[in-house]
């Protein structure tokens, strides 16, 4: 933000150049007994802080009115970022790699400052989205942007290597989100967003016994959402659906994406934190004997993000939160 810094300069300048009253009375003094006084170096101070500040204001009006992505980059490399103009860019990758329970407040409470930090220093730009990150961190995001205005999200096209928009023209569309419901007479509930992939039941098996409520799309696919008015309709649906669930005597609630990230970031922008049961938000690793080995607790009692390990048996073991 270089507006901010010739604000800054500026004000300095300006700050220097602003005489005190004990500096008045001594150059009335000098005035009224010709006495010769050096007053070229204040109006030299007072003039390019002016100056400075009036650039700061031009260039901050300029930058406020381009476009700027907020960039969560936790998967793969930093190549993303060249494709992106004016990326708000935050790197977890490596905060990805190494988050276990011994580091997790640390990563966990740095990146959060970080977000917070972006939407305050960016509060009257206009902001877009892109991400490729875990889904844990991903939800985060979401649930501090809710009341910050986003004009486009952006997705990678790997087929053509571009980072394109989604598409705005087409107010209606045919491919709706379905969901399939299964009461298993639990505290716990499984909401699945497929839309990338469908989830195969063999890496459901850690939430046996579990409530489940999946979401999917029949011909679910890589980039399946293309338009705006289809990610607000999808993550509507499923906002509503945690609404309702939580309603219910559900304990907590587990979500497991198979998704475009960005339609996560809009579920939790739509979440109100006072009307939802705990959320923890799951992260899936095709290696793992557990494919859901930890996750991030979004929404809590204490509405404090935490660490959560995955076990082998959702249901039936108590869940470890780190504290």
């Amino acid at each position: 933000m270089f507006s901010k810094k010739f604000l800054e300069t500026g004000f300095v300048f300006l700050t220097a150049g602003i005489i005190s009253p004990q500096d008045v009375i001594l150059l009335i003094i000098c005035k009224l007994f010709d006495i010769n006084v050096d007053e070229y170096n204040i109006h030299i101070c007072l003039i390019i802080g002016i100056l400075l500040i009036v650039i700061g204001l031009i260039m901050y009006y300029k930058e406020s009115k381009e476009n700027h992505t907020l960039s969560i980059i936790g998967l793969d490399n930093m190549n993303y970022i060249t494709k992106i103009k004016n990326p708000l860019t935050i790197n977890i990758i490596d905060d990805c790699k190494n988050i276990k329970k011994s580091n997790s407040k640390l990563i966990i409470s740095g990146y959060v400052k970080n977000i917070k930090e972006k939407i305050s220093n960016y509060i009257s730009y206009k902001i877009s989205y892109f991400g490729v990150a875990p889904l844990p961190f991903i939800a985060i995001a979401g649930k501090y942007y809710r009341k910050v205005n986003i004009v486009n999200h952006y997705e990678y096209h790997q087929k053509d290597d571009k980072i394109l928009p989604l598409k705005r023209k087409k107010l209606f569309f045919n491919e709706k989100l379905k969901c399939e419901e299964k009461n298993n007479n639990s505290n716990i509930a499984v909401i699945t967003i497929e839309t990338t992939t469908r989830i195969n039941n063999e890496d459901l098996k850690q939430f046996n016994n579990a409530n489940f409520f999946r979401f999917y799309l029949e011909n679910a696919r890589t980039n399946a959402i293309v338009y705006e008015k289809q990610l607000e309709d999808y993550s509507e649906t499923i906002a509503d659906t945690i609404y309702k669930i939580s309603k219910t005597d559900i304990e907590k609630i587990y979500i497991l994406g198979a998704c475009q990230s960005s339609l996560v970031f809009e579920v939790f922008r739509r979440l109100n934190d006072n009307r939802i049961k705990e959320i923890i938000v799951c992260n899936y690793k095709a290696k793992s004997k557990n494919k859901y080995n930890w996750g991030i607790s979004v929404y809590n009692e204490n509405d404090n993000e935490k660490y959560v390990k995955l076990g082998s048996d959702i249901c039936g073991q108590n869940q470890k939160i780190n504290e």
